[in-house]
C-alpha cells in the first residue's frame, strides 16, 4: 500500500514553497523588511488601540447623554407617576397629562417611544396603547435601573415587548428609575428609545477609528522615512564595499600576474645578462685581444729585426695593431658606460640620448617633448635613456636614420615615450653593421621587470614605430622612490 500523505510529496517541494515568503522578506532593503513587519504590527496595534478608543470615547459619550436625557425624562414624567406609589396602575388622568406631554413633535423626534415600568415588569405606560397594563419578563436595564442607576441598552429586537410591535431598528434603551417625593423610593422606570443618540455613538466610533488611523499613519511614515534613509545609506555602503572588494580582487589578480611577469623577467633578464657577458667576452676575444696577440708578436720581430728599415715597418705595423684594440675597447666600453643622468629630468634624458646619437650617426633627430619634466627614479631614468637608445638605434640601423622621431607625453599619472622612422629610403645603402645595445628583447624584459610595457609595430611603406608606457601610479617601484616634478 503506497503512502499519499504528506511523505509522499517531494523533499525539495517543501522547503521552496514555504520559504518564498521567507525569502522575499530576505531579499528586500531594510527600509521595505520595516515597512512590511512594522506594518503588520502597527496594523493589529491600530486594530486594537481604534477598537479600545471608539467603545472608550463612544461609551462614554453615550453615557453622558443618557445621563442629560434620563434627568430631563425624569423631571418631565416624575410628578406625573406619583400615583404609582401606592397603586398598581396609572390612573387615566395621569395616562392623559402624559399623552400632552409626548404629543410634542421635536420630543418625538428624538424619544419615539416611551415607557413607564412596574418593578415587577408591567408596563405602566407606553406611546403603543397595545402594551399598557402587560407583563413582560424583566428586561436588563430595568433591573439595573431598579438598584437607582441610569442604564444604557442596545435594543434587543427579540424582546417580547419589541416582537409585539414588529420593531425593526436597534434604538439606545435608556432606564431612568422614577422616585416617590416623600419616601425617594424607586416606584416605577421610565424606559426611552433614543435615536439621536445611537447616530451619534456611530460618528464617534468612525472619529475615533479615523484619529487612530491617522496618527498610526503619521508614525509608520515618520518611522518608515528615518529607516528608509538609513537603509539608502547603508545600502549606498553596501554597494560601495562590493564595489570595492570587485577591484581588490581585480587589483590582486593584477598583483600576481605582474608579480609572475616580474619573475619570468628576471629570470629571462638574468639569462641576457649571462648572454651579454659572453657576448662582451666574445667581442675582446676576437677583436682587442687578437690585435694585441698581433702586437706582442710584431714586439719579438722588432726585437728580432737588423734593418732601420723593416724596424720602422714592424713598429708601424704594431701601433696598427695597439691603436685598432684601443679603437675596439673604447667602441664596446661606450656601449656598456652611461653617461651623466642621474640630475637630469625626463626630457633633459631623452635630449641627451638624441644628441649622442647624432653625433655618433652624423644624423638628426626630431623630438616632440609633450607634459610634465619629471625628475624619475633611477632606475627608470636608465630604462628611459637605454630605451631611446635602442630605439635610434634599432632606426638607424633598419632605416638608414631616415625622418628618426622621438616623442613623449608625460604626467602626473602615465609616461608614454615612443621612436619613429619613415622606413629606408630607395637606394640608401645599409647603416652601421653592429648592434652596440641589448636588442628589442632584452629592453623589453628590462621594461617589464619595472612594471612597464613595451610595444613594437611595423607599417610597410610606413616605417617602424617603438613604444614603451610606464603607468606612474602603478609602478612596483612608486612605493620606494617617489616621482616628483623636474626644476
Amino acid at each position: 500500500m503506497s503512502d499519499t500523505g504528506t511523505d509522499a510529496m517531494p523533499a525539495a517541494a517543501r522547503p521552496r514553497n514555504v520559504s518564498l515568503p521567507l525569502d522575499w522578506f530576505r531579499a528586500q532593503t531594510l527600509s521595505m523588511q520595516f515597512l512590511a513587519g512594522s506594518g503588520v504590527l502597527i496594523l493589529f496595534t491600530t486594530l486594537i488601540a481604534g477598537y479600545l478608543i471608539s467603545e472608550i470615547t463612544s461609551g462614554s459619550a453615550v453615557h453622558n447623554k443618557a445621563g442629560a436625557a434620563a434627568v430631563l425624562v425624569q423631571s418631565m414624567t416624575e410628578p406625573i407617576v406619583q400615583a404609582l406609589a401606592t397603586q398598581n396602575m396609572l390612573p387615566a388622568e395621569a395616562i392623559e397629562q402624559l399623552d400632552e406631554l409626548l404629543a410634542d413633535p421635536s420630543f418625538r423626534q428624538r424619544f419615539p417611544h416611551l415607557e413607564v415600568w412596574r418593578p415587577e415588569g408591567t408596563v405602566a405606560y407606553s406611546l403603543s396603547k397595545e402594551l399598557i397594563n402587560r407583563e413582560f419578563p424583566p428586561p436588563p436595564g430595568l433591573r439595573q435601573a431598579l438598584l437607582g442607576e441610569v442604564a444604557v441598552y442596545r435594543a434587543d429586537l427579540t424582546a417580547p415587548e419589541h416582537t409585539t410591535r414588529n420593531f425593526r431598528i436597534p434604538y439606545l434603551e435608556i432606564y431612568s428609575p422614577l422616585r416617590e417625593h416623600a419616601s425617594g423610593r424607586i416606584i416605577a422606570v421610565a424606559e426611552i428609545h433614543e435615536a439621536v443618540l445611537a447616530e451619534e455613538a456611530a460618528r464617534l466610533r468612525w472619529m475615533s477609528w479615523a484619529a487612530v488611523a491617522l496618527v498610526s499613519a503619521f508614525l509608520m511614515a515618520g518611522l518608515f522615512g528615518i529607516v528608509q534613509r538609513g537603509s539608502r545609506t547603508i545600502e549606498l555602503q553596501k554597494r560601495h564595499l562590493m564595489q570595492r572588494a570587485e577591484e581588490a580582487e581585480t587589483t590582486s589578480a593584477e598583483l600576481l600576474e605582474l608579480r609572475d611577469r616580474a619573475r619570468r623577467a628576471s629570470l629571462e633578464l638574468a639569462d641576457l645578462n649571462e648572454k651579454f657577458i659572453r657576448s662582451i667576452g666574445a667581442d675582446l676575444h676576437d677583436g682587442p685581444s687578437q690585435l694585441l696577440g698581433f702586437a706582442i708578436l710584431q714586439i719579438e720581430q722588432v726585437r728580432t729585426v737588423r734593418t732601420a728599415a723593416r724596424r720602422r715597418i714592424a713598429l708601424a705595423a704594431l701601433k696598427d695593431a695597439l691603436d685598432g684594440a684601443l679603437s675596439e675597447i673604447r667602441i664596446i666600453a661606450k656601449a656598456l658606460v652611461l653617461p651623466e643622468i642621474e640630475h637630469l629630468g625626463a626630457e633633459a634624458i631623452i635630449a641627451r640620448a638624441i644628441k649622442l646619437h647624432e653625433a655618433r650617426t652624423d644624423t638628426k633627430v626630431a623630438f616632440e617633448p609633450g607634459g610634465t619634466d619629471l625628475d624619475l627614479p633611477p632606475a627608470i631614468k636608465t630604462c628611459l635613456y637605454r630605451f631611446v637608445q635602442e630605439g635610434l638605434n634599432n632606426a638607424y640601423r633598419h632605416a638608414g636614420g631616415h625622418d628618426q622621431r622621438v616623442q613623449c607625453r608625460i604626467d602626473e599619472r602615465i609616461m608614454e615615450v615612443s621612436v619613429h622612422d619613415s622606413g629606408r629610403p630607395i637606394g640608401a645603402g645599409s647603416g652601421i653593421g653592429k648592434n652596440t645595445g641589448m636588442g628589442i628583447y632584452g629592453l623589453r624584459q628590462r621594461i617589464e621587470s619595472l612594471g612597464g610595457r613595451l610595444s613594437f609595430e611595423r607599417q610597410p611603406g610606413r616605417g617602424a614605430r617603438l613604444k614603451m608606457i610606464f603607468e606612474l601610479g602603478e609602478g612596483t617601484w612608486l612605493g620606494q622612490t617617489g616621482v616628483t616634478h623636474h626644476r
